[in-house]
């Protein structure tokens, strides 16, 4: 059995974090979406990996190489142009070459029982392949998929108006011998709801009618739970949740490194990782489960809040209040205020309150505010492609990678900063920003005269 991995997408929902990775490359945790579903394959004894690459392929290769470092070997195939999932496939038939395949979609995260409950389910039914199912409360986001009574799966509806019910989950195994037929698909996708358009692409899900008419239908297998598709650019908070909930019930007990140094005087409550050469000053606050990366400091009077993950060579403080998860090198320094994602070399200056998603190399300038709350007390909308979504859960801005801020910046809750950007001093922002601006305040300003003479009354 051999495994095939869809990376090639563009993202375009994704944006601002789409620009510079391909959209399975952004951070979970500090880890690759990517490498979740890696480790998930070498977990199943599943370790030639093919990755189809596209935009941005250059990212995935340079982090995995051919994947010794991970336990696996990987081969990567170009998509040069997203013509969709079952086209991808069709390229790697020189990988495949007579193997069966799992093929799994690149921006989806799952749990680590899916794949042997997929696998167990190929096996005992003695299939031409397997359809990983799950149950969504919304299908209008999702491909609704026809499930039979004996389990096959006759057909589907792509992104049916509303309504709960099963769902394809992006998880497939296919035998060898109809891997043919994912050639004799449609370029584009044809069974939407009555009225909506059909998208462009060669898509999996198109074989399940064609396979279910030849007598060689695709049996459909409920995932066990939880299931997220990574679409648009507030997922990732949601993502994190489950990873976070899966990481805490590996954590229960403190580990401390031998060469990190826990100040006496720091409050610990519940269990704390925490690596070689960390230093946790006086009087910090941290409430378990935690996870804090190599020669990292929390200095004096800083609080890290539960479910909270900190990289390596980070500083935290002092007075720092952070929650969520940062990356590497990043600094949120005195006074600080963080609750939601930060990529790499992030850089937050003094006295700042920032609640979202920040992109790598962000640099926060002091004194920035995050709005989190809507003056009518709604859901956050955010636009996408010019289209206003409701953010369930989701507080703050997204703000893109190599962006920054300048003194006193205020940004209204659910705007998008866009990658190498800039929101300059002073300026409230109100609506999102391209790419390659910069928003900056006018003033009109009246020099007076101010003599001695005023105070002599």
């Amino acid at each position: 059995m051999k495994a095939l991995i869809l990376a090639a997408g563009k993202g375009e929902r994704f944006f601002p974090f789409n620009v510079f990775r391909p959209k399975p490359m952004f951070p979970i945790c500090n880890r690759p979406l990517l490498e979740w579903t890696v480790s998930r394959l070498i977990d199943a004894n599943i370790t030639d990996i093919g990755i189809v690459v596209g935009h941005r392929g250059g990212r995935a290769r340079n982090y995995f190489g051919n994947g010794q470092r991970f336990g696996c070997q990987i081969t990567y195939i170009e998509q040069p142009q997203p013509k969709g999932t079952a086209h991808a496939v069709g390229l790697a038939s020189d990988f495949i070459g007579t193997d069966d395949v799992l093929v799994i979609f690149g921006d989806i995260f799952f749990s680590g029982g899916a794949i042997p409950h997929l696998l167990d389910a190929f096996r005992e039914r003695n299939c031409s392949g397997v359809a990983g199912i799950v149950q969504v409360d919304d299908l209008s986001s999702h491909i609704r998929a026809h499930v039979e009574k004996d389990q096959s799966l006759s057909s589907y509806t792509y992104k049916p108006r509303g309504g709960s019910g099963q769902a394809l989950s992006g998880l497939y195994v296919f035998k060898n011998e109809i891997l043919s037929d994912l050639g004799n698909t449609s370029d584009f996708v044809p069974r939407t709801q009555y009225g909506i358009f059909p998208p462009e692409g060669q898509e999996i899900c198109d074989v399940i009618p064609l396979l279910y008419g030849e007598g060689h239908a695709l049996i459909a297998a409920e995932l066990p739970g939880p299931w997220f598709d990574m679409d648009l650019p507030w997922h990732p908070k949601n993502v994190a949740f489950m990873a976070l909930a899966e990481m805490a019930d590996g954590l229960t007990e403190s580990v401390v490194a031998p060469t990190a140094t826990v100040d006496p005087d720091a409050r610990i409550r519940g269990p704390i990782f925490v690596d070689e050469n960390t230093t946790i000053a006086r009087d910090a606050y941290i409430e378990g489960p935690v996870w804090i990366g190599k020669n990292t400091q929390i200095l004096e009077g800083s609080h890290i809040a539960s479910r909270t993950v900190i990289g390596d060579r980070c500083k935290i403080g002092p007075f720092a209040k952070v929650s969520g998860t940062v990356d590497t090198n990043c600094h949120i320094t005195y006074l600080g205020e963080f609750s939601g994602i930060m990529l790499e070399e992030g850089r937050v200056t003094h006295q700042i309150q920032l609640s979202g998603i920040f992109g790598e190399r962000a640099e926060i300038g002091a004194g920035t505010q995050v709005g989190t709350l809507r003056f009518d007390d709604a859901e956050i909308e955010v636009e996408v492609q010019g289209i206003r979504r409701k953010a369930p859960g989701f507080t703050g801005v997204l703000f893109g990678d190599y962006s920054r801020t300048g003194i006193g910046a205020m940004i209204m809750p659910g705007r998008i900063v866009g990658p190498c950007a800039m929101v300059g001093a002073g300026v409230v922002l109100m609506k999102n920003v391209p790419p390659y601006k910069a928003v900056l305040v006018k003033q009109q300003l009246d020099v007076v005269d101010w003599s001695p003479n005023i105070y002599e009354r």
